[in-house]
């Protein structure tokens, strides 16, 4: 062989060297990086600080907004976390997990990942919302996040990479979240009304039905006036929950024993809201202002929101 063709050899072999040298470099900075990642998402501090009226927390946006763009190189991520051991799913407590380690075992290495990246998310969300007073503004700030986390998912690669069960599985824990929070916040407004509203009862019965419902309706409007629900969706599906159960039950009440608690000049001591009042404070709910409840002529002059119409 001649020299020419042996200094040839020698490059290619030292290009090929070069080469593989920078992959593996490469595949050890995407690891690290990606390792950086998750500690900074678990030693995060400003975590700590609570999102105004339970919206959106910013270390969701950001964390979201960084995974999602991960996922648009799933195919080199893939080749990468290959022959990456999973994490150790002791580092956080069993109750986090949804299904048994088994289950997932012959998922894609970058779908493990992901999954797993989400997963000290919401651990440290779930941390994060036990620093809210109000038990019920936890449970709202819970399902903003989450809320958001699977409507990150469904808009981007994520979605191919986790499918379809992971988000229905979540989407509906972000559904229980948001009925823990109705139970708490709108639980002494729905106690407050009879379960029979067409039942037959004296007008003294029917006038202390309406002061316990005019006061822990005002007291549920005033504690949630600034509660923020950031999806436009989710925050109609909670309205109309509520409503389902408040303004529904209220009318069949209101219709029957209105009549029976005095004239028209004292039927404004006990009766405060007609049933357009109520739809009508529920639907300026959820957008975070600091409005209380308002004087019934008031609210049915306010039009700066758009209504939701609640029937019976």
């Amino acid at each position: 062989m001649c020299y020419t063709g042996v200094q040839s050899q020698i490059r290619v072999r030292t290009v090929r060297s070069q080469a593989l040298t920078s992959l593996i470099g490469i595949t050890e900075s995407v690891r690290a990086m990606v390792s950086d990642f998750e500690s900074t998402i678990q030693k995060n501090s400003y975590s700590k600080s609570l999102a105004r009226g339970g919206g959106v927390h910013p270390l969701t946006l950001d964390a979201m907004n960084y995974l999602s763009m991960l996922a648009d190189y799933s195919n080199v991520l893939e080749d990468i976390f290959a022959e990456c051991p999973p994490p150790q799913r002791s580092s956080l407590p069993e109750s986090y997990f949804d299904i048994p380690q088994s289950d997932d075992s012959q998922a894609p290495a970058i779908s493990m990942r992901m999954a797993w990246l989400i997963l000290v998310l919401l651990c440290k969300l779930d941390r994060n919302a036990e620093h809210y007073k109000d038990v019920s503004l936890s449970y709202i700030f819970l399902t903003n996040n989450l809320q958001h986390v699977v409507s990150k998912v469904r808009t981007s690669n994520l979605q191919y990479l986790l499918g379809e069960e992971w988000i229905t599985r979540h989407e509906a824990k972000a559904r229980q979240f948001a009925t823990n929070y109705e139970r708490l916040a709108w639980g002494k407004v729905v106690a407050s009304l009879p379960q029979n509203p067409s039942a037959v009862i004296s007008p003294a019965e029917a006038k202390e039905i309406f002061r316990k419902f005019n006061l822990s309706f005002e007291e549920a409007c005033r504690k949630q006036s600034s509660v923020i629900v950031s999806d436009p969706k989710l925050r109609d599906e909670i309205k109309v929950s509520i409503a389902r159960k408040v303004v529904t039950v209220y009318r069949e009440f209101y219709e029957k024993h209105r009549p029976t608690v005095g004239g028209e000049r004292n039927v404004g001591l006990y009766v405060r809201f007609a049933p357009e009042d109520v739809g009508n404070h529920l639907s300026d709910l959820f957008f975070g202002t600091t409005d209380s409840v308002s004087s019934p002529s008031s609210s049915s002059s306010s039009t700066h929101r758009r209504r939701l119409r609640f029937k019976a």
